[in-house]
């Protein structure tokens, strides 16, 4: 089993002070992580400092085009940039969000979802050679059926794709369609996760903030899933970069160490290991 977490400064000084053992920093994890792949030459320098202590594992292709509901991908796709990418982060393999930007109003869905499985599996037979190109479940309201665990299975199942399953994504579907987080893990296609994408979430007036300390029930849903299925690599999927609903959380940014998340990823990487090591994974 691997143990991924999201690259941050704090990430990368805890690797360095021997405190976290990790087998791939996850890149990007938050927005503003985008800005340096605008320019490749400084996201290959960045890659190049990065990669001498884990690999990345490369989350999307940006800024080569891979929203998966693009009518437009396949002509647009830039191998170049894709390649680029690939080589300099050395990642085993890709993952994607079914969708990006909302779901086009004047397309049926099922048009859509049409699209999406033929870009899914475009992008699984261009980089079959890769260890795994892996889709991932989609969380909120504004993907509409995207959330049904029906749907997502449908999409693995037709693209060929691997699973990419995210327990907070699946906590929030869940909530939307009003059954329990475990019937709902149940229902996904366990049986072709490659990775698992584990952060906790935080419920307050009525809203959801995940990419928070893993609560007790991320916890729990972690040891769940892991009795239908061994992935290849968990991923602490940890930090903000803002606050939404004024939980107190500590923040990320470029600029800063903050020592509170720093100490939180420490103790949820150790966490995961020891659920690890105990399951003998």
């Amino acid at each position: 089993m691997k143990i991924a977490c999201n690259y941050y400064r704090e990430t990368e000084e805890l690797f360095y002070e021997n405190k976290i053992d990790i087998d791939y920093f996850k890149y990007p994890g938050v927005g503003f992580q985008l800005g340096i792949m605008k320019d490749l030459n400084a996201f290959n320098d960045f890659c190049s400092r990065v990669t001498k202590k884990r690999p990345i594992l490369l989350h999307g292709l940006y800024p080569a085009p891979h929203d998966l509901s693009s009518i437009s991908l396949q002509k647009d796709f830039n191998d170049e940039i894709a390649d680029r990418l690939i080589r300099v982060t050395k990642t085993p393999g890709l993952s994607f969000h079914p969708a990006l930007s909302e779901l086009p109003a004047d397309i049926p869905f099922n048009k859509t979802l049409d699209i999406i499985i033929n870009n899914a599996k475009y992008l699984k037979e261009k980089y079959d050679y890769m260890q795994f190109v892996s889709v991932e479940n989609c969380d909120s309201a504004n993907w509409g059926d995207l959330i049904k665990p029906e749907v997502i299975s449908q999409i693995i199942n037709e693209s060929g794709c691997d699973f990419l399953l995210d327990i907070s994504h699946a906590f929030c579907a869940s909530r939307l369609l009003n059954i329990s987080l475990f019937d709902y893990l149940k229902r996904l296609p366990l049986d072709k996760t490659v990775e698992i994408h584990i952060n906790g979430w935080v419920e307050r007036n009525n809203s959801v903030m995940c990419h928070t300390k893993i609560n007790r029930d991320g916890y729990r849903a972690l040891e769940f899933v892991l009795e239908y299925c061994i992935p290849d690599i968990i991923t602490v999927e940890y930090g903000r970069h803002n606050d939404k609903i004024g939980a107190g959380v500590p923040l990320m940014s470029l600029e800063n160490i903050n020592e509170q998340a720093k100490e939180e990823i420490e103790e949820q990487i150790c966490k995961v290991r020891e659920i690890c090591i105990k399951r003998n994974i």
